[in-house]
């Protein structure tokens, strides 16, 4: 058995190199899938998602791929992202991709291990989190879904515009997760291991909380200098560049 463990690549029209390792490395995977893989998507595959019914090449691309993985035997989880958790059952059925709860809590090698997006651990960013509660809400969504694909493209645009100014003007401290939070997340769950991406600051951490030891994967967003995966093909898992 062999769990990889990736997430935010942030698939979009403008940087079709990381769409092309994407459709690589799915490959590798179905050539070596001797080793009984299983892959976690661990959120934000695309930059945006405003909707099964928007479709785009791109969209249609990825689709199929993920479609040839799953066929193959490969099971794929995938858990929503910030930026795409408006992915739907048409996507999912189309893929065969299985969508998982976050947090998401399993036993792998004597090992209780949480998998999550990672976004909810950055309270101190009380703007986004007041934003997350917005648009995770189910009648919002219901809403947005219900508008032109025209108009939520243009919600979703200015969305990420505002986002990409307000960055800028926050301290990296802000958006990094809480050790506090970090801390409750292991008292409450009793976990061993917890994986997220969001913050992109991909790093192994050891956090002792009660007398209990955990450790905290923190994978890294997908760029043409850096891809960093989780591999847990044996004992441990270990952070992989697939680049460097």
């Amino acid at each position: 058995m062999k769990k990889v463990f990736i997430s935010d690549l942030h698939l979009n029209d403008d940087q079709p190199l990381i769409t092309s390792m994407f459709k690589s490395y799915l490959e590798s995977l179905i050539k070596n899938n001797k080793d009984d893989i299983e892959l976690y998507i661990i959120g934000d595959l695309f930059e945006s998602w405003v909707g099964d019914d928007h479709e785009t090449p791109l969209h249609q691309y990825i689709k199929s791929a993920l479609l040839e993985l799953t066929t193959s035997n490969i099971k794929t989880y995938f858990l929503y992202g910030n930026r795409d958790f408006l992915i739907g059952n048409k996507f999912l059925e189309e893929t065969g991709v299985e969508l998982i709860s976050d947090p998401y809590v399993f036993t792998y090698k004597n090992k209780k291990v949480l998998v999550s997006h990672g976004d909810e651990f950055c309270i101190d960013d009380t703007e986004y989190q007041m934003f997350r509660k917005i648009v995770r809400n189910k009648g919002w969504q219901k809403d947005f879904l219900g508008f032109p694909i025209s108009k939520r493209l243009k919600i979703a645009g200015e969305a990420k515009d505002a986002s990409q100014n307000s960055k800028e003007k926050k301290s990296m401290t802000i958006m990094d997760v809480n050790q506090a939070t970090i801390e409750k997340v292991i008292n409450t769950h009793q976990v061993d291991l917890i994986i997220h991406g969001h913050t992109h600051r991909p790093a192994k951490h050891i956090i002792e909380s009660n007398n209990h030891y955990c450790e905290r994967f923190v994978l890294g967003d997908w760029t043409d200098e850096s891809v960093i995966i989780l591999d847990w093909s044996n004992e441990d898992p270990v952070l992989i560049d697939l680049i460097n």
